[in-house]
């Protein structure tokens, strides 16, 4: 009944976070100055009139602003358009565990044991406002009682462990296309399912009467839950940034689980993503 409990206390709270993340891009509101023609325009549509120009003075701009009337804003050409892009992924990550502070929560990260993860990943933009994306992480965390306060029993108990996991995850996302509607820039929150491997190997000092556990499964569910931010280029590159916490129902990622624990083990990952966005539209033409 407790572990029942405590599970649906982790998905309440996941959703709550979830939430509170598509509000978050309130705040960096901002207006690039981009031109912002409607996605759905077209040179049919427009007459001289509307273009404000005859063919002498056209004739003789510079080529920049020649064709500066025809042009859509990075906005329309990249994010209001369905396609799919592949890339590589790569950053740091951090224990939240029992070994060290024991606090499973990001205010009881040890930023000296930060560690590495880096892997691939595919995302399907459906539209300006939703996308699939689907990743294959590997991640490496460690973490020390070394770190505890001095007077702490975990200080004296003196375990380190390392723990190395390799991830899939499958995570919706939503984007706050509002908020950046006129710049390359987007905003998003996610929410997922993932599922991982994991073997940590715990160091137990010679005179402590505590032995490693066993009896634990390597493979794992988890929840991935964050949000990050993306930036087009000119030539369908995509630059993104990205911070993840994921929620687990194990106590073991350190391969250790104290009787006092009253919450499961946690890691979250910093993430620099790049790559190629595919346009599964027509691209708009000029002549």
């Amino acid at each position: 009944m407790n572990s029942l409990k405590q599970a649906n206390v982790v998905i309440i709270r996941c959703l709550i976070f979830f939430i509170f993340l598509l509000g978050v891009p309130g705040l960096l509101l901002f207006d690039s100055g981009f031109e912002a023609y409607s996605t759905n325009s077209s040179l049919a549509s427009l007459n001289n009139s509307e273009l404000n120009f005859n063919s002498a003075s056209f004739t003789n701009r510079p080529p920049w602003e020649r064709w500066s009337i025809f042009q859509r804003s990075r906005r329309p050409s990249y994010f209001q358009q369905q396609g799919y892009e592949v890339g590589i992924i790569a950053g740091t990550s951090h224990a939240l565990t029992n070994i060290g502070t024991g606090d499973p929560y990001f205010l009881g990260t040890h930023w000296e044991t930060t560690d590495i993860n880096a892997g691939i990943f595919g995302r399907y933009r459906f539209n300006d406002r939703l996308a699939l994306h689907s990743s294959v992480h590997y991640v490496r965390i460690h973490a020390a009682d070394s770190l505890a306060p001095v007077n702490s029993a975990r200080y004296t108990r003196n375990f380190y462990f390392e723990n190395q996991i390799f991830e899939f995850s499958v995570m919706g996302e939503v984007y706050a296309h509002e908020l950046t509607n006129n710049s390359p820039w987007d905003i998003f929150g996610y929410l997922g399912a993932a599922v991982f491997y994991h073997d940590p190997d715990l160091t137990i000092p010679p005179d402590s009467n505590s032995q490693p556990e066993e009896d634990f499964s390597l493979i794992q569910p988890a929840i991935p839950v964050g949000m990050g931010i993306n930036y087009f280029t000119d030539r369908n590159i995509k630059i993104g940034l990205d911070v993840g916490h994921r929620v687990t129902f194990t106590d073991h990622l350190d391969g250790f689980s104290s009787p006092a624990s009253d919450a499961n083990d946690a890691y979250f990952l910093f993430s620099f993503r790049i790559s190629y966005f595919f346009d599964a539209r027509k691209r708009f033409t000029p002549y």
